[in-house]
């Protein structure tokens, strides 16, 4: 029998994956990842125009009738400006007695954080200055990536921070806890059993098959993926394979991001890509469902406003869109 931990020692299961120059399909830099969070919350599809700032697309995080509201709850968690800035995100944090976690530290929240990232910055260069610039109450790993082919990893937290890798030639994969030697003093440091040990190997090794001519297709193929599933209880695509007597305490895949900053574009799928059925809907009171595919939204042609509802309904605004692009 499989001996799993709880998930919430090494806080959500994400899974994000990048590549640039000789390592990308066209030369340019790609990132992605699969947004894993407790099923008691969903994300959105929003198109903010801020009166100061810039324009930008995102996954906002959003979370229902429930007593457990996450320190990231209405965060834009992953998203692309009009600048070619994009980035994703993956929870990890410190150990409490060496360093506060968000709830208890002094700074800027999540929440806030993700817009002045999506508003403000135009290169990987500025999204580093503003995680340098402000007191922080976030922690992670931030993964950037601009128009000009650099991507960047920066590990985050409440008081120490890493540029653990800025690369304009490359891959690279991340899930939930910090690997450079710094970080990890202060980090949480995972068993080879935990989910997010399991998915950083599993995504090393296929970041590492392929090598180059990383593509969305490729990725969604990464975000998909289950082999992991039966010999260790963990994938990178999660909807609910174990059943938990804490209906709270469940999460898995609530939604997928592709975002290529060179083109504008951002591929969006609702739920967890593969689209595979729930083991256990009656445990799932809010996110039970998925699409099973990815929708390409062009920022430079979308209006400020909601595309996809936390249902993962389309809305007016995303249907008028898809029909103009056939």
């Amino acid at each position: 029998m499989i001996k799993r931990r709880n998930f919430q020692n090494f806080y959500d299961n994400c899974t994000t994956a990048g590549a640039t120059g000789s390592a990308s399909f066209d030369g340019n830099s790609i990132i992605g990842s699969t947004s894993d969070d407790p099923f008691t919350t969903r994300t959105r599809l929003v198109v903010v125009s801020p009166r100061n700032g810039h324009k930008f697309i995102a996954t906002q995080i959003v979370t229902g009738n429930t007593s457990k509201i996450p320190d990231f709850n209405n965060m834009h968690t992953r998203g692309l400006n009009d600048k070619g800035f994009a980035y994703t995100w993956s929870a990890a944090g410190p150990n409490p007695d060496i360093e506060p976690i968000s709830s208890q530290a002094i700074g800027i929240p999540f929440y806030q954080f993700g817009q002045l990232l999506l508003s403000e910055a135009d290169s990987v260069e500025d999204g580093i200055g503003l995680l340098e610039s402000y007191p922080r109450a976030i922690h992670g790993n931030f993964l950037f990536a601009d128009s000009v082919g650099e991507i960047a990893l920066i590990e985050v937290s409440t008081h120490s921070l890493n540029i653990e890798t800025r690369i304009t030639d490359g891959w690279i994969g991340r899930t939930n806890h910090w690997i450079s030697e710094r970080m990890s003093k202060i980090g949480q440091i995972p068993q080879v059993t935990d989910s997010t040990e399991v998915r950083f190997e599993r995504i090393l090794t296929l970041m590492n098959e392929r090598k180059s001519k990383v593509d969305s297709s490729f990725l969604e193929a990464c975000f998909r993926d289950h082999s992991t599933l039966n010999d260790t209880g963990w994938s990178i695509c999660a909807h609910g394979h174990t059943r938990n007597p804490n209906r709270e305490g469940r999460g898995g895949t609530v939604s997928s991001e592709i975002i290529l900053p060179s083109t504008g574009v951002m591929n969006y799928c609702y739920g967890w890509p593969c689209g595979g059925n729930v083991d256990y809907p009656e445990d799932q009171v809010y996110q039970d469902r998925s699409w099973g595919k990815y929708l390409s939204f062009d920022l430079e042609k979308l209006d400020a406003g909601e595309y996809v509802t936390v249902d993962g309904r389309l809305t007016p605004l995303a249907i008028c869109y898809l029909a103009q692009r056939k």
